[in-house]
Parts: C-alpha cells; sequence; structure tokens
C-alpha cells in the first residue's frame, strides 16, 4: 500500500515539473539588467532558414531613400545618390527579371522620404529637401503612365518617419519636423484626398523601423539616443500598446513584415559611430525577439520590402553618417 502511494506521489510531482513550451514562462533577463531574452519560436525558426544573397546592383550608389514594393517591382526613391543629398532619383527593379530600370523622378530633390504603395499607386510623403525642416508635400506615382502628380499635403513639414498602408489608408508616424522629433500621426485616405490626425504614437522618434502585421502597426528603433522602445498600433481602437524592447539600441533601421514577424534590420548603434549587421525578428503571438542570420556587412540609412516571400535591402550607408553609399543590393530568400 505504501510503495502504491509513493508511485502515485512521484508521477504526480513529475507531472507538476513538466510543463508544455506554450505554457512554460518565458526566460528572464539576466545580469541585472532589464534586456528581453533572446528566444527562437516557430516563426523565428522557419525565418531562421533563410539566407542572404547578392542581388543585382543598382544603377548608382544610394542612402536614406524611400522603399516601396508595387506589384513585383521595388521602388526606391529620393536619398543621398554619390555622395550628395537630396535626388530626383527613381530606380524600378523587376524582380522576375532581375533587371533595374530609370522611371520618372521625383517633382523635387528629396532624402529621409516615405515610400508606400496602396491601390496601384505608390506614394512619396514628406522628406528632406529645399525647405529647411523638411517638406508637406506628398505626390502619387501612376506606373501605368510613368507620372507623378500632387495629392493632399501633409498638416505640417515631416522627414525620417514611418510611411505604411493599412487598412486602406496611408499612415505616416512620427519623423521630424522642423528639427523636433514628433509622435505625430497622419492619416490619408486615397478616396477622400484628404488626411485626418490619429493617437499619436508615445515615443517621439525618426529615423525607425515600422510594418504591418495582422494589422496592426509596429514601430521600433530610431532617434534620439538610438532607442530600444516597441510599441503597436491597433487602428480598431486608435490605440497605442507598449511591448518587449528591442535586444540592444539603434537608429536608422529598415523595417518589414516577414512570414508573421516584425524585422528590424541594420542600423547604427548607441552615439551613431558604427554600422551593425543586426537582423532581429518580433514574434507578436509569442511577445519575444529572436535573432536571424546577420546581414553579409552593416548598412544604415536603407529600407526593406518584401515581395513574393523574398526580402529585398537596396543600397543603404556602409559606415555610420552619410558620407558614404552603396550599390548593392542584399536578398534574403
Amino acid at each position: 500500500m505504501t510503495r502504491r502511494l509513493l508511485g502515485v506521489l512521484v508521477l504526480v510531482l513529475a507531472s507538476a515539473c513538466s510543463t508544455s513550451p506554450s505554457s512554460a514562462p518565458g526566460p528572464r533577463a539576466v545580469g541585472g539588467t532589464d534586456r528581453p531574452a533572446i528566444v527562437r519560436t516557430p516563426g523565428a525558426r522557419h525565418a531562421a532558414t533563410r539566407h542572404w544573397s547578392a542581388g543585382p546592383r543598382l544603377p548608382r550608389a544610394v542612402s536614406e531613400v524611400g522603399v516601396a514594393a508595387l506589384g513585383a517591382d521595388v521602388h526606391v526613391l529620393g536619398g543621398y545618390v554619390d555622395g550628395h543629398p537630396h535626388s530626383t532619383t527613381h530606380l524600378v527593379l523587376d524582380t522576375a527579371t532581375g533587371r533595374w530600370r530609370s522611371a520618372a523622378p521625383l517633382p523635387a530633390p528629396l532624402d529621409h522620404v516615405g515610400a508606400v504603395a496602396l491601390g496601384g499607386r505608390l506614394y512619396a510623403i514628406g522628406g528632406f529637401g529645399a525647405q529647411p525642416g523638411g517638406t508637406s508635400t506628398v505626390d502619387a506615382y501612376d506606373p501605368t503612365t510613368d507620372r507623378w502628380r500632387a495629392v493632399a499635403s501633409l498638416p505640417g513639414p515631416r522627414a525620417a518617419g514611418v510611411a505604411v498602408a493599412l487598412g486602406g489608408r496611408l499612415h505616416y508616424v512620427g519623423g521630424k519636423t522642423r528639427g523636433q522629433d514628433t509622435g505625430e500621426h497622419d492619416v490619408y485616405d486615397p478616396a477622400t484626398n484628404s488626411w485626418s490626425t490619429a493617437a499619436a504614437m508615445p515615443t517621439a522618434r525618426d529615423h525607425a523601423a515600422g510594418a504591418v502585421v495582422a494589422g496592426l502597426l509596429y514601430v521600433a528603433a530610431g532617434r534620439p539616443g538610438e532607442l530600444r522602445t516597441l510599441e503597436v498600433y491597433d487602428p480598431g481602437t486608435d490605440r497605442w500598446a507598449s511591448a518587449p524592447d528591442l535586444p540592444a539600441g539603434r537608429s536608422s533601421v529598415a523595417g518589414a513584415a516577414l512570414g508573421g514577424l516584425f524585422l528590424v534590420l541594420g542600423g547604427e548603434d548607441a552615439g551613431e559611430r558604427h554600422v551593425v549587421r543586426d537582423v532581429n525578428a518580433y514574434d507578436p503571438a509569442r511577445r519575444r525577439w529572436s535573432t536571424l542570420a546577420p546581414l553579409p556587412a552593416g548598412r544604415q540609412g536603407v529600407g526593406a520590402v518584401v515581395v513574393d516571400g523574398r526580402l529585398y535591402l537596396p543600397g543603404g550607408g556602409p559606415v555610420a553618417g552619410g558620407s558614404t553609399q552603396t550599390d548593392t543590393l542584399l536578398v534574403l530568400g
């Protein structure tokens, strides 16, 4: 009888100590810091099987560009070109053929311009140009006519913000306005050609990474101070929420959504002294960060887009600051 009772107790204790991965608490940070633990998740494990390769070189060396995908084409707008700021450059990569071509130039020279595709059109939003403190100009590109036309301007001058398409509208968040960081959040409706105001991002920042995953907008990193902060916007409630910080702060990063994950790629480290190769992936389902294959070489002042499951990262600065650009195309496939 005693042996049978002991056997039951052993089984109960073994069951209590074996917890399924889904119910087990996440790893805790060590070393007395508030750095989040880096773990592997199912989505991250799938992404980790991908590798980087070199795509066809750009016709020109660029950085601080706007990057967007329109159909199977990758569009690269404005930026620093061959060491000079404010460009009307408009390069297009046909991902089916692997060939670059030039398209209608931007109406005005710009860098740090927001680029986003919606409804078969490509939008260039704000940016730094001839006007001190940024521009409020917004232009729409029609690929069927290869022409730009002006649409309703931003409420005020902005540059180096996050531009995304969400719920049939364009969201432009954060950036710099007249030399000051902002959390302003403006929404453009193409149907009415008008802007409205949404809930401001809690953290004012520029040079951040942003992307939409499962109908929510994720924004991480940025300046001032090479931020680690991750914030999430729900358009259904018009509210922002905090999420676990990046493992390390940085700015001048690229952001993209891939395989249900929010990716933060490259950038400059604390103090803006070095360019990093880091690629971090946030899994919204598990609220955890993981590390993916690093960039083949450090990049900053760059954008990233996904076409047919492959991530494209064109150009960028191989060193900190805006003195040097590259014509390389990195592809994660």
